[in-house]
């Protein structure tokens, strides 16, 4: 690529932060692309990346149909890296929130194995992000020819902490010097530049980390080991609470490592921390003597006992003395145990804190249903949280409290959807005029446009020539459950699954969420010019007119 080609977008983005006032903007990607096969048609492609408020990672697959084309929405909070994979190509690039992206997938030239850590992928890149896409992908094979993977895995194991440090962080100057040298003859555009610093520093952050149980790795058995202060120190001043940090998917990894109390100081910490709380909660509900006693012989032996993890073990007496009030009991570990965490993370820097405490919440309570207690998310109501993390947050504790509380309604019907849902719907409403509302339940406009739905069906209340229908798609059930439970869709509810969805968008071609049309009383599909409900006057003429016909 050309010094003259790249040097346009450094002068249009002089001594400026890339997305400086707009860093966080949740919305929808849309990833469409075309396969040339190396053999038999791929037949599914996927997008895989980190959240930095959310535990594990987000995984949207679709159907690669007969032609090889393909196309996959998915939601992001920010700009960052994702995987793809389609057939044996499988890379890293990067995506930004409300955007159209496009590839070409050249999987014949496609290399496997480690071979393909140091050729460059087969991918044309058109759309948003395309220039800098294309940088990276010339840069990241000649950057893997000095990443020294194996070497470092190797003094992971071999040297001591602190040598461990140095190592690792001569190797991360070396990283840098070539980025460097790269650069200054590759003028880069300002985001592969940003994108690039920050994720070789995050990365050696991470090799840090993942030193506490690697180094003892012995045959897949992991013993973990104690860092030096002055190594943890280290670790902490490579972060700043700077976003653009969340650019590289390293980010929410090296935030799950800090979340982890896995050094044996840290799980004695916690478990003499806990000990000492359960002792006193016990004696505050065991009165008598005989009772005491066996608290007393328990905490003696409870300080003995090894392999632990941070946690206690009441004894077979105290068990059975505690069963009317173990609700209580499990709470207060529930307590220590977001004690804890707070107190190891409380020389972070608040954007780190936020990731943290979003990935821990969500991991320990929402993924898992179970409840949330109000000790915990009491004290996150007072916490200087970034306003993304605060917003997923308590989005999936209002959905968690309506799933677990809420009825469907009366109107709401969950209907099965057959192989071909446009002809299931035709041959249900025959003569009628059908509204069709495509949605899915991570689109922020597909949610906002429910609100609006009382008023426009106010006006049919009366007119049973216009039906409703909503068709949940590339969603997991249960959170699509939850949303029509929440936003109260009376009529008709379809869940497409993965291979509905790609029959269905083959149909129509959906080219976002929402997408709205409707199948008229001759049963002719309409897709252009169908207003949303936000329309509101301009759809219930649109309708009536329909219905009119």
């Amino acid at each position: 690529m050309s010094k003259n080609k790249l040097d346009d977008d450094r002068q249009r983005m002089p001594n400026q932060h890339v997305w400086q006032d707009d860093f966080f903007k949740s919305s929808q990607v849309t990833l469409s692309g075309v396969v040339k096969p190396k053999g038999e048609m791929p037949l599914t492609a996927s997008v895989i990346y980190n959240h930095a408020f959310s535990s594990g990672q987000q995984k949207f697959t679709v159907n690669v149909d007969e032609q090889g084309r393909f196309k996959i929405f998915f939601p992001l909070d920010n700009p960052q890296d994702i995987m793809f994979r389609v057939g044996e190509v499988f890379t890293m690039f990067l995506a930004e929130p409300d955007s159209k992206m496009a590839v070409f997938v050249d999987e014949e030239k496609a290399v496997s194995g480690i071979d393909g850590w140091y050729a460059e992928s087969p991918i044309s890149f058109m759309g948003a992000l395309a220039k800098e896409n294309e940088e990276l992908r010339v840069v990241k094979p000649k950057y893997m020819k000095v990443r020294n993977y194996f070497e470092n895995d190797s003094l992971q194991k071999a040297l001591e902490p602190m040598e461990y440090l140095e190592s690792r962080l001569d190797l991360l100057k070396e990283h840098q010097n070539f980025y460097q040298n790269y650069f200054s003859e590759n003028i880069p555009s300002r985001i592969v530049k940003e994108y690039s610093e920050r994720n070789i520093n995050l990365y050696a952050a991470n090799d840090l980390m993942r030193y506490r149980w690697l180094h003892g790795a012995d045959n897949g058995a992991l013993t973990p080991i104690d860092l030096p202060e002055a190594y943890e120190a280290k670790v902490k001043e490579m972060i700043d609470d700077e976003p653009l940090n969340m650019l590289a998917g390293e980010f929410g990894d090296l935030m799950r490592e800090f979340s982890m109390a896995m050094m044996p100081k840290e799980r004695e910490a916690m478990h003499d921390y806990r000990i000492e709380q359960v002792y006193g909660f016990l004696k505050s509900k065991i009165i008598s003597e005989t009772g005491r006693a066996e608290i007393e012989e328990w905490k003696i032996e409870e300080k003995k006992r090894e392999k632990h993890f941070g946690y206690v073990k009441l004894s077979d007496p105290l068990k059975v003395r505690t069963e009317e009030f173990s609700k209580e009991l499990l709470e207060l570990n529930q307590k220590i145990t977001w004690d804890d965490l707070l107190m190891r993370i409380d020389k972070l820097d608040p954007m780190s804190k936020s990731s943290i405490i979003a990935t821990y919440i969500d991991e320990s309570y929402f993924s898992r249903g179970n409840e949330l207690p109000q000790v915990v998310w009491g004290k996150v109501k007072t916490l200087n949280l970034n306003s993304t993390a605060r917003s997923v947050l308590e989005r999936k504790y209002s959905d968690f409290v309506i799933l677990k509380d809420k009825k469907f309604v009366n109107g709401i019907e969950i209907v099965d959807s057959e192989g071909d849902v446009l002809s299931q719907l035709k041959k249900t409403y025959p003569g009628k005029v059908v509204y069709i509302d495509v949605w899915a339940t991570w689109c922020g406009p597909c949610i906002t446009e429910f609100s609006h739905l009382p008023e426009i069906k106010a006006n049919f209340k009366e007119d049973d020539n216009v039906v409703f229908v909503y068709l949940g798609a590339q969603s997991e059930k249960k959170s699509w459950e939850t949303m029509v439970k929440k936003h109260e869709l009376k009529g008709e509810n379809f869940f497409l699954d993965d291979a509905q969805y790609a029959k269905f968008d083959q149909a129509v071609n959906i080219t976002g969420f929402p997408t709205y049309m409707v199948i008229t009383k001759e049963g002719k599909l309409i897709r252009e010019g169908i207003k949303r409900p936000s329309a509101k006057k301009e759809l219930v003429e649109q309708l009536k007119g329909f219905a009119k016909r």
